[in-house]
Protein backbone atom coordinates (compact mmCIF):
# COMPACT_ATOMS: atom_id res chain seq x y z
CA UNK A 1 0.00 0.00 0.00
CA UNK A 2 0.96 3.80 -0.82
CA UNK A 3 3.23 5.22 2.22
CA UNK A 4 1.51 8.66 1.63
CA UNK A 5 -2.13 6.84 2.22
CA UNK A 6 -0.90 5.18 5.53
CA UNK A 7 0.40 8.27 7.30
CA UNK A 8 -2.75 9.90 6.52
CA UNK A 9 -4.73 7.45 7.98
CA UNK A 10 -2.22 7.33 10.69
CA UNK A 11 -2.47 11.23 11.75
CA UNK A 12 -6.21 11.34 10.77
CA UNK A 13 -6.49 8.70 13.94
CA UNK A 14 -3.94 10.80 16.26
CA UNK A 15 -5.73 13.83 15.39
CA UNK A 16 -8.85 12.42 17.05
CA UNK A 17 -6.73 11.20 20.19
CA UNK A 18 -5.36 14.23 20.61
CA UNK A 19 -9.24 16.21 19.77
CA UNK A 20 -7.82 17.85 17.30
CA UNK A 21 -10.82 19.01 14.34
CA UNK A 22 -8.21 19.40 11.30
CA UNK A 23 -6.01 16.21 10.86
CA UNK A 24 -4.25 18.94 8.75
CA UNK A 25 -2.89 20.38 11.98
CA UNK A 26 -0.64 17.30 11.63
CA UNK A 27 0.90 17.12 8.40
CA UNK A 28 4.59 17.99 9.89
CA UNK A 29 4.44 14.54 10.32
CA UNK A 30 4.19 13.35 7.44
CA UNK A 31 8.04 12.78 6.76
CA UNK A 32 7.49 10.32 9.81
CA UNK A 33 7.11 6.66 8.80
CA UNK A 34 3.53 5.25 9.73
CA UNK A 35 4.76 3.16 11.66
CA UNK A 36 6.09 5.19 13.82
CA UNK A 37 3.14 7.62 14.06
CA UNK A 38 1.40 4.43 15.03
CA UNK A 39 3.75 3.55 18.37
CA UNK A 40 3.19 7.76 19.16
CA UNK A 41 -0.58 7.03 19.01
CA UNK A 42 -0.39 4.20 20.97
CA UNK A 43 1.91 5.51 23.81
CA UNK A 44 0.05 8.51 23.84
CA UNK A 45 -3.22 6.25 24.75
CA UNK A 46 -1.35 4.46 27.23
CA UNK A 47 -0.31 7.34 29.11
CA UNK A 48 -4.23 8.95 28.70
CA UNK A 49 -5.59 5.50 29.98
CA UNK A 50 -2.74 4.15 32.07
CA UNK A 51 -2.23 7.11 34.49
CA UNK A 52 -5.86 6.47 37.17
CA UNK A 53 -5.43 2.31 36.46
CA UNK A 54 -5.49 1.89 40.12
CA UNK A 55 -8.56 4.50 40.88
CA UNK A 56 -9.82 3.06 37.40
CA UNK A 57 -10.32 -0.90 39.28
CA UNK A 58 -11.27 0.75 42.41
CA UNK A 59 -14.62 2.12 40.48
CA UNK A 60 -15.16 -0.95 38.48
CA UNK A 61 -15.12 -2.47 41.65
CA UNK A 62 -17.62 -0.44 42.81
CA UNK A 63 -19.60 -1.23 39.84
CA UNK A 64 -19.92 -4.55 41.26
CA UNK A 65 -22.20 -4.31 43.99
CA UNK A 66 -24.08 -1.67 42.63
CA UNK A 67 -27.48 -2.76 40.32
CA UNK A 68 -27.37 -1.97 36.67
CA UNK A 69 -29.57 0.53 36.52
CA UNK A 70 -28.14 3.03 39.06
CA UNK A 71 -24.65 2.06 37.58
CA UNK A 72 -25.92 3.76 34.26
CA UNK A 73 -27.34 6.51 35.99
CA UNK A 74 -23.93 7.44 37.80
CA UNK A 75 -22.45 6.91 34.59
CA UNK A 76 -24.46 9.28 32.63
CA UNK A 77 -24.83 12.30 35.23
CA UNK A 78 -21.52 12.01 37.27
CA UNK A 79 -19.04 10.01 35.55
CA UNK A 80 -19.55 11.23 31.57
CA UNK A 81 -18.24 9.74 28.67
CA UNK A 82 -14.22 9.67 29.23
CA UNK A 83 -14.22 8.34 32.48
CA UNK A 84 -16.79 5.91 31.46
CA UNK A 85 -14.37 4.84 28.42
CA UNK A 86 -11.32 5.01 30.96
CA UNK A 87 -13.00 2.35 33.22
CA UNK A 88 -14.86 0.17 30.99
CA UNK A 89 -11.57 -2.03 30.31
CA UNK A 90 -11.73 -2.74 34.14
CA UNK A 91 -15.29 -4.13 33.95
CA UNK A 92 -16.28 -7.66 33.76
CA UNK A 93 -17.26 -7.71 30.05
CA UNK A 94 -21.14 -9.14 31.27
CA UNK A 95 -21.60 -6.04 33.82
CA UNK A 96 -20.45 -3.65 31.56
CA UNK A 97 -23.19 -4.76 28.96
CA UNK A 98 -25.98 -5.08 31.14
CA UNK A 99 -24.88 -1.27 32.28
CA UNK A 100 -24.97 0.04 28.92
CA UNK A 101 -28.28 -1.72 28.00
CA UNK A 102 -29.94 1.06 30.41
CA UNK A 103 -27.80 4.14 28.69
CA UNK A 104 -28.74 5.82 25.50
CA UNK A 105 -27.39 5.21 22.60
CA UNK A 106 -26.25 8.73 22.20
CA UNK A 107 -24.25 8.39 25.65
CA UNK A 108 -22.92 5.18 24.45
CA UNK A 109 -21.61 6.37 20.64
CA UNK A 110 -19.57 9.27 23.03
CA UNK A 111 -18.15 6.77 24.76
CA UNK A 112 -17.32 4.80 22.29
CA UNK A 113 -15.62 7.89 20.63
CA UNK A 114 -12.57 7.55 24.09
CA UNK A 115 -12.62 3.56 24.24
CA UNK A 116 -9.70 1.93 23.62
CA UNK A 117 -10.22 -1.06 21.33
CA UNK A 118 -6.70 -2.86 22.78
CA UNK A 119 -8.36 -2.55 26.68
CA UNK A 120 -11.93 -3.38 25.99
CA UNK A 121 -12.05 -6.40 23.34
CA UNK A 122 -13.78 -8.30 25.29
CA UNK A 123 -16.56 -5.83 26.46
CA UNK A 124 -17.08 -4.81 22.88
CA UNK A 125 -16.92 -8.16 21.53
CA UNK A 126 -19.91 -9.15 24.02
CA UNK A 127 -22.27 -6.57 23.22
CA UNK A 128 -24.97 -7.76 21.31
CA UNK A 129 -25.69 -6.90 17.48
CA UNK A 130 -29.02 -4.88 17.92
CA UNK A 131 -27.10 -2.19 20.48
CA UNK A 132 -24.17 -2.03 18.07
CA UNK A 133 -26.76 -1.00 15.43
CA UNK A 134 -27.98 1.23 17.59
CA UNK A 135 -24.45 3.05 18.45
CA UNK A 136 -23.43 2.46 14.32
CA UNK A 137 -26.26 4.46 13.49
CA UNK A 138 -25.60 7.35 16.27
CA UNK A 139 -22.04 7.21 14.91
CA UNK A 140 -23.02 7.58 11.24
CA UNK A 141 -25.40 10.26 11.80
CA UNK A 142 -22.28 12.15 12.61
CA UNK A 143 -20.38 10.76 9.99
CA UNK A 144 -17.75 9.52 12.71
CA UNK A 145 -16.46 6.60 10.48
CA UNK A 146 -13.00 6.72 12.81
CA UNK A 147 -14.53 5.06 15.56
CA UNK A 148 -16.12 2.23 13.49
CA UNK A 149 -12.92 1.70 11.91
CA UNK A 150 -11.29 1.01 15.18
CA UNK A 151 -14.02 -1.38 16.30
CA UNK A 152 -14.89 -3.55 13.32
CA UNK A 153 -11.73 -5.73 14.02
CA UNK A 154 -13.01 -6.38 17.72
CA UNK A 155 -16.56 -7.46 16.88
CA UNK A 156 -18.04 -10.96 15.30
CA UNK A 157 -18.81 -11.12 11.83
CA UNK A 158 -22.46 -12.01 13.17
CA UNK A 159 -22.56 -8.03 14.32
CA UNK A 160 -21.20 -6.83 11.38
CA UNK A 161 -23.38 -8.52 9.19
CA UNK A 162 -26.11 -7.15 11.46
CA UNK A 163 -24.46 -3.91 11.45
CA UNK A 164 -23.30 -3.55 7.79
CA UNK A 165 -27.00 -2.31 6.54
CA UNK A 166 -27.00 0.70 8.19
CA UNK A 167 -23.91 1.70 6.55
CA UNK A 168 -23.85 3.76 2.93
CA UNK A 169 -20.99 2.56 0.16
CA UNK A 170 -19.57 5.86 1.14
CA UNK A 171 -18.83 4.77 4.62
CA UNK A 172 -18.14 1.38 3.76
CA UNK A 173 -14.73 3.15 2.04
CA UNK A 174 -14.05 5.49 4.74
CA UNK A 175 -14.84 2.89 7.47
CA UNK A 176 -12.20 0.71 5.99
CA UNK A 177 -9.43 3.40 5.33
CA UNK A 178 -8.92 4.13 9.57
CA UNK A 179 -9.41 0.56 10.29
CA UNK A 180 -7.24 -0.08 12.96
CA UNK A 181 -6.60 -3.47 11.83
CA UNK A 182 -6.83 -4.65 7.96
CA UNK A 183 -6.50 -7.83 7.77
CA UNK A 184 -10.01 -7.91 8.98
CA UNK A 185 -10.75 -5.89 5.54
CA UNK A 186 -11.43 -10.16 3.76
CA UNK A 187 -13.67 -10.62 5.99
CA UNK A 188 -15.47 -7.81 6.21
CA UNK A 189 -15.53 -8.03 1.71
CA UNK A 190 -17.26 -11.43 2.52
CA UNK A 191 -20.34 -9.50 4.38
CA UNK A 192 -20.44 -6.95 1.90
CA UNK A 193 -19.34 -8.73 -1.28
CA UNK A 194 -23.12 -8.16 -3.16
CA UNK A 195 -22.12 -4.37 -2.61
CA UNK A 196 -18.65 -4.34 -4.06
CA UNK A 197 -19.65 -2.35 -7.20
CA UNK A 198 -21.19 0.11 -5.79
CA UNK A 199 -18.17 0.47 -3.42
CA UNK A 200 -15.80 0.84 -6.19
CA UNK A 201 -18.41 3.11 -7.95
CA UNK A 202 -18.89 5.86 -5.18
CA UNK A 203 -14.90 6.11 -4.96
CA UNK A 204 -15.15 7.34 -8.81
CA UNK A 205 -18.49 9.84 -7.71
CA UNK A 206 -17.48 11.16 -4.83
CA UNK A 207 -13.53 11.49 -5.24
CA UNK A 208 -12.40 9.09 -2.62
CA UNK A 209 -10.33 7.08 -4.52
CA UNK A 210 -7.59 7.64 -1.61
CA UNK A 211 -10.08 5.63 0.40
CA UNK A 212 -10.37 2.62 -2.49
CA UNK A 213 -6.95 2.52 -3.39
CA UNK A 214 -6.17 1.69 -0.05
CA UNK A 215 -8.83 -1.21 0.00
CA UNK A 216 -7.13 -2.07 -3.25
CA UNK A 217 -3.82 -2.64 -1.32
CA UNK A 218 -5.19 -3.74 1.65
CA UNK A 219 -6.97 -7.07 0.74
CA UNK A 220 -5.86 -10.06 -0.19
CA UNK A 221 -4.64 -11.59 -4.14
CA UNK A 222 -8.65 -12.88 -4.35
CA UNK A 223 -10.30 -10.05 -3.74
CA UNK A 224 -7.42 -7.86 -5.45
CA UNK A 225 -8.63 -9.73 -8.37
CA UNK A 226 -12.23 -9.23 -7.66
CA UNK A 227 -12.21 -5.38 -6.86
CA UNK A 228 -9.76 -4.84 -10.07
CA UNK A 229 -12.58 -6.73 -12.53
CA UNK A 230 -15.58 -5.28 -10.72
CA UNK A 231 -13.76 -1.23 -11.40
CA UNK A 232 -12.76 -2.37 -14.87
CA UNK A 233 -16.21 -3.81 -15.51
CA UNK A 234 -18.03 -0.14 -14.36
CA UNK A 235 -16.34 1.75 -17.51
CA UNK A 236 -13.80 3.64 -19.18
CA UNK A 237 -14.38 6.94 -16.79
CA UNK A 238 -13.82 4.59 -13.59
CA UNK A 239 -10.49 3.30 -15.05
CA UNK A 240 -9.60 6.93 -15.99
CA UNK A 241 -10.46 8.28 -12.48
CA UNK A 242 -8.92 5.43 -10.66
CA UNK A 243 -5.47 5.72 -13.18
CA UNK A 244 -5.75 9.51 -11.94
CA UNK A 245 -5.50 9.28 -9.14
CA UNK A 246 -2.77 6.73 -8.47
CA UNK A 247 -0.58 8.72 -10.66
CA UNK A 248 -1.27 11.73 -8.00
CA UNK A 249 -0.76 9.57 -5.16
CA UNK A 250 2.20 7.72 -6.51
CA UNK A 251 0.47 4.11 -5.43
CA UNK A 252 1.37 1.70 -8.43
CA UNK A 253 3.01 -0.16 -6.26
CA UNK A 254 -0.60 -0.51 -5.06
CA UNK A 255 -2.31 -0.78 -8.32
CA UNK A 256 0.03 -2.91 -9.67
CA UNK A 257 -0.38 -6.62 -7.63
CA UNK A 258 -4.06 -5.12 -8.61
CA UNK A 259 -3.47 -5.46 -11.85
CA UNK A 260 -1.82 -8.67 -11.99
CA UNK A 261 -4.17 -10.43 -10.35
CA UNK A 262 -6.86 -9.09 -12.74
CA UNK A 263 -8.36 -11.14 -15.35
CA UNK A 264 -7.62 -10.70 -19.27
CA UNK A 265 -10.48 -8.93 -20.20
CA UNK A 266 -10.03 -6.13 -18.02
CA UNK A 267 -6.51 -5.98 -18.16
CA UNK A 268 -7.17 -5.20 -22.05
CA UNK A 269 -9.58 -2.56 -20.98
CA UNK A 270 -6.90 -1.30 -18.68
CA UNK A 271 -3.90 -0.93 -21.42
CA UNK A 272 -6.22 0.98 -23.82
CA UNK A 273 -6.61 3.94 -21.41
CA UNK A 274 -4.92 7.07 -22.43
CA UNK A 275 -2.98 7.27 -18.61
CA UNK A 276 -0.85 4.40 -19.53
CA UNK A 277 -0.07 5.32 -23.43
CA UNK A 278 1.62 8.31 -21.35
CA UNK A 279 5.48 7.78 -21.13
CA UNK A 280 5.86 9.37 -17.97
CA UNK A 281 2.84 7.56 -16.44
CA UNK A 282 4.46 4.05 -18.48
CA UNK A 283 8.02 5.12 -16.94
CA UNK A 284 6.49 5.71 -13.36
CA UNK A 285 5.34 1.91 -13.36
CA UNK A 286 8.90 0.63 -14.91
CA UNK A 287 10.20 2.59 -12.03
CA UNK A 288 7.93 0.81 -9.36
CA UNK A 289 7.85 -2.91 -11.26
CA UNK A 290 11.77 -2.68 -11.46
CA UNK A 291 12.97 -0.98 -8.62
CA UNK A 292 10.10 -2.71 -5.65
CA UNK A 293 10.09 -6.02 -6.87
CA UNK A 294 6.96 -6.13 -9.09
CA UNK A 295 8.16 -7.47 -12.10
CA UNK A 296 5.44 -10.30 -12.09
CA UNK A 297 2.71 -8.13 -11.43
CA UNK A 298 3.60 -5.40 -14.18
CA UNK A 299 4.36 -8.74 -16.58
CA UNK A 300 0.03 -9.41 -16.71
CA UNK A 301 0.11 -6.06 -17.86
CA UNK A 302 2.73 -6.48 -20.20
CA UNK A 303 0.69 -8.56 -22.42
CA UNK A 304 -1.80 -6.25 -23.45
CA UNK A 305 -0.32 -3.32 -24.60
CA UNK A 306 0.31 -1.84 -27.73
CA UNK A 307 3.22 -2.02 -30.00
CA UNK A 308 4.60 1.69 -28.89
CA UNK A 309 3.72 0.55 -25.25
CA UNK A 310 5.74 -2.34 -25.33
CA UNK A 311 8.53 -0.96 -27.45
CA UNK A 312 9.16 1.76 -24.80
CA UNK A 313 8.72 -1.38 -21.85
CA UNK A 314 11.02 -3.15 -23.90
CA UNK A 315 13.89 -0.23 -24.00
CA UNK A 316 13.53 0.47 -19.94
CA UNK A 317 13.99 -3.54 -19.93
CA UNK A 318 16.78 -3.17 -22.25
CA UNK A 319 18.92 -0.71 -20.26
CA UNK A 320 19.00 -3.47 -17.39
CA UNK A 321 22.62 -4.58 -16.80
CA UNK A 322 23.20 -8.24 -17.99
CA UNK A 323 22.88 -9.54 -14.46
CA UNK A 324 19.34 -7.75 -13.57
CA UNK A 325 18.03 -8.30 -17.36
CA UNK A 326 19.13 -12.26 -16.33
CA UNK A 327 17.45 -12.28 -12.78
CA UNK A 328 14.30 -10.83 -14.63
CA UNK A 329 13.99 -13.69 -16.93
CA UNK A 330 14.41 -16.03 -13.87
CA UNK A 331 11.88 -14.31 -12.20
CA UNK A 332 9.46 -14.13 -15.67
CA UNK A 333 10.81 -18.52 -16.12
CA UNK A 334 10.00 -19.21 -12.47
CA UNK A 335 6.80 -17.93 -12.73
CA UNK A 336 5.75 -19.24 -16.15
CA UNK A 337 5.36 -15.89 -17.58
CA UNK A 338 6.95 -16.56 -20.84
CA UNK A 339 3.81 -15.65 -22.84
CA UNK A 340 4.17 -12.16 -21.68
CA UNK A 341 7.98 -12.19 -21.61
CA UNK A 342 8.13 -13.22 -25.55
CA UNK A 343 6.51 -9.82 -26.74
CA UNK A 344 8.75 -7.69 -24.61
CA UNK A 345 11.88 -9.78 -26.44
CA UNK A 346 9.65 -9.40 -29.46
CA UNK A 347 9.64 -5.49 -29.08
CA UNK A 348 13.06 -4.90 -28.20
CA UNK A 349 15.77 -3.77 -31.13
CA UNK A 350 17.80 -6.44 -32.64
CA UNK A 351 20.56 -5.68 -30.65
CA UNK A 352 19.36 -5.98 -27.36
CA UNK A 353 17.35 -9.16 -28.24
CA UNK A 354 20.63 -10.69 -29.42
CA UNK A 355 22.25 -9.38 -26.07
CA UNK A 356 19.14 -11.04 -24.24
CA UNK A 357 19.59 -14.26 -26.25
CA UNK A 358 23.53 -14.29 -25.23
CA UNK A 359 22.93 -14.37 -21.45
CA UNK A 360 23.95 -18.06 -20.31
CA UNK A 361 20.56 -18.33 -18.57
CA UNK A 362 19.24 -18.26 -22.10
CA UNK A 363 20.94 -21.53 -23.13
CA UNK A 364 19.63 -23.38 -19.87
CA UNK A 365 17.68 -26.44 -20.97
CA UNK A 366 15.04 -25.76 -18.67
CA UNK A 367 14.96 -22.36 -19.88
CA UNK A 368 14.43 -22.93 -23.34
CA UNK A 369 12.29 -25.72 -23.26
CA UNK A 370 9.88 -23.48 -21.16
CA UNK A 371 10.47 -20.96 -23.86
CA UNK A 372 9.35 -23.83 -26.61
CA UNK A 373 6.46 -25.13 -24.62
CA UNK A 374 4.55 -21.28 -24.28
CA UNK A 375 4.62 -20.69 -27.90
CA UNK A 376 3.59 -23.94 -28.95
CA UNK A 377 0.77 -23.68 -26.18
CA UNK A 378 -0.25 -19.95 -26.54
CA UNK A 379 0.65 -20.03 -30.44
CA UNK A 380 3.70 -17.04 -29.75
CA UNK A 381 5.63 -19.01 -32.79
CA UNK A 382 5.93 -15.18 -34.37
CA UNK A 383 7.40 -14.36 -31.20
CA UNK A 384 9.55 -16.63 -30.60
CA UNK A 385 11.42 -17.31 -33.99
CA UNK A 386 13.04 -14.03 -34.13
CA UNK A 387 14.90 -15.05 -30.68
CA UNK A 388 15.56 -18.06 -32.04
CA UNK A 389 17.16 -16.87 -34.61
CA UNK A 390 19.52 -14.70 -31.86
CA UNK A 391 20.59 -17.18 -29.73
CA UNK A 392 24.13 -18.71 -30.09
CA UNK A 393 25.05 -21.86 -31.93
CA UNK A 394 25.37 -23.93 -28.47
CA UNK A 395 21.61 -23.48 -27.79
CA UNK A 396 20.49 -24.77 -30.95
CA UNK A 397 20.75 -28.94 -29.85
CA UNK A 398 18.71 -27.90 -26.99
CA UNK A 399 16.15 -26.24 -29.14
CA UNK A 400 16.44 -29.43 -31.20
CA UNK A 401 15.32 -32.10 -28.60
CA UNK A 402 12.75 -29.77 -27.28
CA UNK A 403 11.49 -29.43 -31.31
CA UNK A 404 11.15 -33.27 -30.76
CA UNK A 405 8.89 -33.06 -27.89
CA UNK A 406 6.01 -31.08 -29.70
CA UNK A 407 2.89 -32.72 -31.43
CA UNK A 408 2.53 -32.87 -35.24
CA UNK A 409 -0.24 -29.94 -34.98
CA UNK A 410 2.77 -27.75 -32.99
CA UNK A 411 5.17 -28.85 -35.33
CA UNK A 412 3.14 -27.65 -38.32
CA UNK A 413 2.14 -24.43 -36.56
CA UNK A 414 5.61 -23.24 -36.11
CA UNK A 415 6.53 -24.54 -39.36
CA UNK A 416 3.39 -22.65 -41.28
CA UNK A 417 4.50 -19.61 -39.41
CA UNK A 418 8.14 -19.74 -40.32
CA UNK A 419 7.41 -20.30 -43.76
CA UNK A 420 5.12 -16.85 -43.75
CA UNK A 421 8.32 -14.72 -41.65
CA UNK A 422 11.91 -14.01 -42.13
CA UNK A 423 12.60 -16.64 -40.02
CA UNK A 424 12.47 -20.00 -42.03
CA UNK A 425 16.53 -20.04 -42.17
CA UNK A 426 16.36 -20.48 -38.12
CA UNK A 427 13.61 -23.06 -37.64
CA UNK A 428 14.97 -25.64 -40.46
CA UNK A 429 18.87 -24.96 -39.32
CA UNK A 430 17.17 -26.43 -35.56
CA UNK A 431 14.93 -28.93 -37.30
CA UNK A 432 18.31 -30.29 -38.96
CA UNK A 433 19.82 -30.32 -35.77
CA UNK A 434 18.22 -33.02 -34.43
CA UNK A 435 18.47 -36.91 -34.19
CA UNK A 436 17.42 -38.93 -37.04
CA UNK A 437 14.18 -39.58 -36.01
CA UNK A 438 13.51 -36.01 -35.16
CA UNK A 439 14.61 -34.85 -38.39
CA UNK A 440 12.17 -37.44 -40.42
CA UNK A 441 9.63 -36.62 -38.67
CA UNK A 442 9.90 -32.92 -39.55
CA UNK A 443 10.89 -33.59 -42.77
CA UNK A 444 7.81 -36.06 -42.83
CA UNK A 445 5.62 -33.27 -41.89
CA UNK A 446 6.75 -30.86 -44.15
CA UNK A 447 6.40 -33.25 -46.65
CA UNK A 448 2.57 -33.76 -46.30
CA UNK A 449 2.09 -29.81 -45.49
CA UNK A 450 -0.92 -28.45 -48.03
CA UNK A 451 1.02 -24.98 -47.87
CA UNK A 452 4.18 -26.84 -49.25
CA UNK A 453 4.47 -24.57 -52.08
CA UNK A 454 4.51 -21.41 -49.11
CA UNK A 455 6.91 -23.13 -47.56
CA UNK A 456 9.08 -23.84 -50.59
CA UNK A 457 8.80 -19.97 -51.27
CA UNK A 458 10.25 -19.39 -47.88
CA UNK A 459 13.84 -20.53 -49.34
CA UNK A 460 15.16 -17.52 -51.13
CA UNK A 461 18.10 -16.73 -52.61
CA UNK A 462 19.51 -14.64 -49.41
CA UNK A 463 18.69 -18.03 -47.41
CA UNK A 464 22.00 -18.90 -45.26
CA UNK A 465 24.44 -20.76 -47.21
CA UNK A 466 23.97 -22.90 -43.49
CA UNK A 467 20.47 -24.32 -44.18
CA UNK A 468 21.08 -25.14 -47.90
CA UNK A 469 24.05 -27.39 -47.14
CA UNK A 470 22.00 -28.48 -43.87
CA UNK A 471 19.41 -30.14 -46.59
CA UNK A 472 22.16 -31.67 -48.49
CA UNK A 473 23.56 -33.58 -45.76
CA UNK A 474 20.20 -35.00 -44.99
CA UNK A 475 19.44 -35.26 -48.37
CA UNK A 476 19.14 -39.43 -48.15
CA UNK A 477 16.21 -38.96 -45.39
CA UNK A 478 14.21 -36.50 -47.23
CA UNK A 479 11.02 -38.30 -48.99
CA UNK A 480 11.32 -38.12 -52.32
CA UNK A 481 8.62 -35.98 -53.64
CA UNK A 482 10.32 -33.31 -51.09
CA UNK A 483 13.55 -33.91 -52.07
CA UNK A 484 12.69 -32.92 -55.71
CA UNK A 485 10.48 -29.94 -55.09
CA UNK A 486 13.46 -28.87 -53.06
CA UNK A 487 16.08 -29.44 -55.75
CA UNK A 488 13.50 -27.54 -58.39
CA UNK A 489 13.45 -24.43 -55.61
CA UNK A 490 17.41 -24.58 -55.07
CA UNK A 491 17.41 -23.96 -58.97
CA UNK A 492 15.08 -21.09 -58.75
CA UNK A 493 17.30 -19.16 -56.14
CA UNK A 494 20.19 -19.40 -58.41
CA UNK A 495 21.61 -22.71 -56.50
CA UNK A 496 22.44 -24.90 -59.11
CA UNK A 497 25.39 -26.24 -56.99
CA UNK A 498 23.20 -27.42 -54.01
CA UNK A 499 20.04 -28.21 -56.86
CA UNK A 500 22.24 -30.47 -58.29
CA UNK A 501 23.48 -32.40 -55.16
CA UNK A 502 19.58 -32.75 -54.08
CA UNK A 503 18.75 -34.37 -57.00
Amino acid sequence: MSTQLLVRAETTKLARLLDLTDAADLDFLTQLSPEAIRAFRERATDTLFGGEAARMKRIAAASKVVPAAISAKAAERAFGPMLCAAVAGSVEPAKAVEIARALPPKFLAETAIRLDPRRTAAVIAAVPPRMVIDVARELLTRGDHLTMGRFVGVVSDEVMRAAAPVMGDADLLRIGFVLEDKSSLDSLMLIVEDRLAGVIRVAHEQDLWAEGIDLLGSVGVENKARLGDIAAGLGEDVLDGLLAAVQALDAWATLLPVAGAMNADSLRALAVRPAVHDEAVLGAIMDVALDQGLWLELLPLAGHLAPGQLAFLATRVAEKSDAELAELIRQADGAGRWAAMLPIALAMTDTARRRMAGLPVMREPRVLRAVIETAAEHELWSQVMPLVDTLPESAKPILASCLGELTRAQLLSAVLVAARSANIDALVEVALAQDAAGRARVLAIIDGMDDLDEFLAALTADTPDVVWHGLVEVRAEIPARLLDRLAERAGACGRGDVAAMLR
